[in-house]
């Protein structure tokens, strides 16, 4: 049985798509859960009669990431949990993007985990009880992907930071990350097409079907709690299998 009763949870982007989930899977554990987001959401998410606690923040700024941790230091006694989650990018030629651009993708999707990793992180030191940090990476980390150059290579770069975060900030913080695949959510169609391209994507992966939220949710709940004590710098691929290699299809027997 998870515990997280009087535990805090850290969450960037916690307002829709995995966040979202994320923040209700803590919530469901009746943890307490801040979301840090630039906008406030319409209605603040629920679950079990617990409520999320909103904290305007845009993670690109370090001047709005002190304060969000100062607000977030004078409503609690401690952060257990700091989950990574905020970030994306749109489909860009390598060729036509401009350097602004790339800047602007690595700055969020690593830079700013970086920087309110390193402002948690030293809250978390100073605690009696070992802390939590869950990085939210991507396939695109792993593989060649047109369109997504600097994005891919931030993703890439946030799995090696956990890695060497983890080193350093043992044994106080335990750093992981996970490295998810298709996900569908409320935006799916923006990223994938049609329903009808999603599921030929789906039968592209050998679970065969697309990840939902509640997949890196749980994920997140286990590095969050004592069943992963002596898990740290890791690497979960939360991707239903991958992609099958083209050449399975190549080599089929006519």
């Amino acid at each position: 049985m998870i515990n997280l009763k009087n535990k805090s949870i850290v969450v960037t982007g916690g307002t829709r798509g995995i966040g979202a989930e994320i923040t209700k899977t803590f919530l469901r554990h009746d943890a307490e859960v801040f979301i840090l987001a630039r906008q406030k959401p319409k209605k603040l998410i629920m679950a079990k009669g617990n409520k999320a606690i909103f904290v305007e923040c845009d993670i690109r700024d370090i001047n709005s990431i002190d304060a969000a941790v100062k607000n977030i230091k004078t409503k609690t006694k401690s952060v257990d949990v700091l989950i990574n989650n905020a970030g994306g990018a749109p489909l860009v030629k390598a060729l036509s993007a401009s350097n602004r651009f790339h800047e602007a993708i690595i700055d969020l999707n690593l830079t700013a985990p970086l920087n309110v990793s390193q402002r948690f992180a030293k809250i978390m030191m100073k605690q009696k009880t070992v802390s939590n940090i869950i990085n939210i990476s991507s396939v695109t980390a792993n593989r060649p992907t047109p369109g997504s150059a600097a994005y891919g290579a931030a993703k890439g770069g946030l799995v090696n930071l956990t890695k060497t975060l983890a080193v350093e900030w043992a044994p106080k913080i335990k750093v992981n990350s996970i490295v998810v695949g298709y996900i569908e959510t409320e935006n799916s169609l923006v990223h994938y097409g049609s329903k009808k391209e999603m599921n030929k994507i789906a039968k592209t992966i050998p679970m065969k079907r697309m990840g939902k939220p509640s997949d890196v949710a749980n994920a997140c709940l286990f590095f969050a709690s004592n069943l992963s004590e002596w898990v740290t710098g890791a690497s979960l691929d939360v991707h239903g299998g991958g992609e099958k290699p083209t050449y399975l299809e190549v080599a089929k027997p006519k």
